[in-house]
């Protein structure tokens, strides 16, 4: 077996995100299980909310019925009061003499305030069960907003868990985990560093730039030669893609890098630029200096070219790189 060094770089990243997001996760396959599990929670909160909210209106909806009952009772006892007041009045003052027009007048007046007595009762009365469909209004018509409030926490791991899975970050963890499962099958000549970070010591002239620092997926190092392996799950939409995401791009400035770190101290090995696709492979080709092809062929690639480089020669190019 070959000799591993360090781990996946953008599976590194991958658990950085996870952290934030609140779980944990050991193999890439873990992220789907975490966001099913945080589904499955917000999908019980938010059924719990409304359960809950439900069960709120049921019993304002009882109070307030219970309040109009009240209200309508309370209603009728003013009327049959204020009736009996007035036959009261009525009976009073309901006599034959000279005065009879001055009394007709006062028991009008008297059954005017009587009238204006019942109505404010009625009113204050009615008023009393304003509180309760207050209540009941602003709790149907908040029922969302309160669920969503409820099930914030739950629906904020799910949008993390959720941009985690469907990230490039995560499938090129994947793909960058399968290149370092098949190539630590080689034999234990090769030496396989994985997430390096090279840098020199002032900024040389690369193409239409300068070039001080780059990072490289994979560098392997044995008996057939130095490897320097960028790993993407390639989209054709990335393969036209002109910036630094692009691979071969990336896989040429690192291995133009340690060409001329190697050089400086006196190795002349030749490194080989390979992007390993751990999806389709893209449309145009990484020129004469880049290999482009799936991670099943690197072992072919790889394991069976000629010998180049001896056991010191090995160590000795893996001491300078890193």
């Amino acid at each position: 077996m070959a000799i591993v060094i360090g781990t996946s770089g953008a599976w590194k990243n991958v658990l950085v995100m996870v952290r934030k997001a609140g779980i944990v996760v050991n193999e890439p396959s873990d992220v789907g299980i975490q966001l099913a599990r945080a589904q499955k929670v917000l999908y019980q909160q938010e059924t719990l909310a409304r359960d809950d909210l439900t069960l709120q209106e049921t019993a304002l909806e009882h109070k307030l019925a219970e309040q109009r009952s009240a209200c309508a009772a309370d209603i009728e006892r003013i009327h049959a009061r204020s009736g009996q007041d007035m036959a009261r009045l009525s009976a009073r003052f309901d006599s034959p003499g000279p005065q009879r027009t001055v009394t007709h007048l006062w028991i009008g007046l008297l059954r005017l305030n009587r009238q204006t007595q019942e109505r404010a009762q009625v009113r204050a009365r009615s008023r009393a069960v304003l509180p309760a469909e207050r209540a009941l209004q602003d709790l149907i018509a908040g029922r969302d907003t309160e669920v969503a409030r409820r099930v914030a926490g739950a629906h904020r791991v799910v949008e993390g868990v959720e941009a985690i899975a469907h990230s490039a970050v995560l499938a090129n963890a994947v793909a960058e985990r399968a290149v370092i499962r098949v190539l630590g099958t080689l034999p234990d000549e090769f030496i396989l560093i994985n997430d390096l970070h090279l840098s020199y010591d002032r900024e040389i002239p690369f193409e239409d730039s300068y070039l001080k620092t780059a990072q490289l997926d994979h560098l392997l190092i044995g008996p057939t030669g130095i490897y320097a392996i960028e790993t993407r799950n390639w989209s054709r939409t990335l393969a036209a893609d002109s910036d630094e995401a692009d691979p071969v791009l990336q896989v040429t400035r690192a291995s133009f890098l340690c060409s001329r770190t190697l050089r400086d101290a006196g190795c002349d090995q030749i490194v080989r630029s390979v992007v390993a696709c751990g999806g389709a492979p893209p449309t145009r080709s990484g020129g004469a200096h880049v290999a482009i092809m799936p991670t099943a062929r690197l072992l072919a690639y790889i394991q069976y070219g000629p010998p180049l480089m001896s056991v010191q020669e090995i160590a000795d190019v893996c001491r300078i790189l890193t």
